[in-house]
């Protein structure tokens, strides 16, 4: 499947007329491409540059722990930030040498590190409605030219820091369809890549590595308030519906959750179920009782249709 090859820089922090430090979690970093064309009419869409000229990347078919969503709200906090140190050291940054600007809660926005910027390249071919390219990652440049069109391959896959953090249980398997931008068919991971990502998935979940230890998505959370979401390994696609919904009702419970996700397409997403080749929705293939609240199928069973 050919995608487009961008070569750039990776950074945490840049100055303006301030200092402005990111936040960089498990699956996402700020990326400054060389020529900020070639993220122009990605299929119908253009990345998003901040102030500094670095657009906000999604990082293709993985999903890591919540480490500030919504602002200082996170998931099990020790997966959260394992994912983000694994994910720095491997794009070429010293993780002993990262300041963060103190904070009470949790401590995400970067004042320095060492070195400033790191090479990197990515392989794209779709930019979310939100304007952050949706790419496979790679530490260092690449042996083509950036501007190329490649063929992402299996093998070529397994060098990315997608492939890393799911291989070593930094992540889970989020998996999304093609979508109609301009009408223009974009996104969409192709078979042979989304089952190798689940390979790597099961074999971390078999050995137990990282979140998988903790991991409850297939179990019963008991869930009385907010807070307790922060201290769940869970899909973090589910702990992202919860939290909004914690967030903004005053007399929150599961009942009412699921309730309040059946009242809204834009929430209760539209999701196709592998193993079962139907499309459901998001409330569908969740399970509750009383207070308690699981998945009936894996992350990797999932394949989710974008708004």
């Amino acid at each position: 499947m050919p995608y487009k090859l961008i070569e750039g820089e990776v950074r945490l922090y840049y100055h303006s007329t301030r200092h402005i430090g990111s936040r960089p979690d498990g699956d996402s970093a700020w990326f400054k491409p060389d020529n900020p064309d070639l993220l122009s009419n990605i299929n119908g869409r253009s990345a998003k540059f901040n102030k500094g000229g670095f657009a906000q990347l999604r990082f293709e078919g993985i999903d890591a722990l919540e480490l500030h969503y919504p602002g200082h709200h996170h998931q099990m906090l020790s997966f959260a930030t394992s994912a983000r140190e694994y994910l720095l050291d491997k794009i070429g940054f010293d993780t002993t040498q990262i300041e963060y600007a103190p904070n009470p809660d949790v401590s995400t926005a970067v004042r320095s590190c060492v070195p400033v910027a790191c090479r990197a390249s990515i392989l794209t071919r779709a930019v979310d409605p939100f304007g952050r390219p949706v790419a496979f990652v790679f530490a260092g440049n690449a042996p083509e030219y950036s501007g190329t069109s490649v063929y992402l391959d299996v093998d070529r896959l397994d060098t990315s820091l997608n492939a890393s953090l799911i291989r070593q249980g930094e992540a889970y398997p989020a998996f999304y369809s093609a979508r109609e931008v301009n009408g223009v068919r974009a996104g969409g991971l192709p078979g042979d890549l989304r089952q190798h990502l689940t390979f790597l998935s099961d074999e971390a979940k078999t050995a137990s590595r990282g979140l998988w230890n903790d991991d409850t998505t297939n179990s019963d959370n008991q869930i009385g308030g907010e807070a307790d979401l922060f201290s769940l390994a869970i899909w973090p696609k589910l702990y992202r519906r919860l939290s909004n919904y914690y967030l903004n009702n005053t007399d929150p419970s599961i009942p009412k959750f699921m309730a309040w996700l059946q009242t809204d397409s834009s929430r209760n997403d539209l999701v196709f179920v592998l193993s079962i080749g139907e499309m459901l929705n998001l409330s569908d293939i969740l399970a509750s009782q009383d207070n308690t609240i699981k998945m009936k199928y894996e992350p990797k069973d999932v394949i989710v249709v974008p708004r």
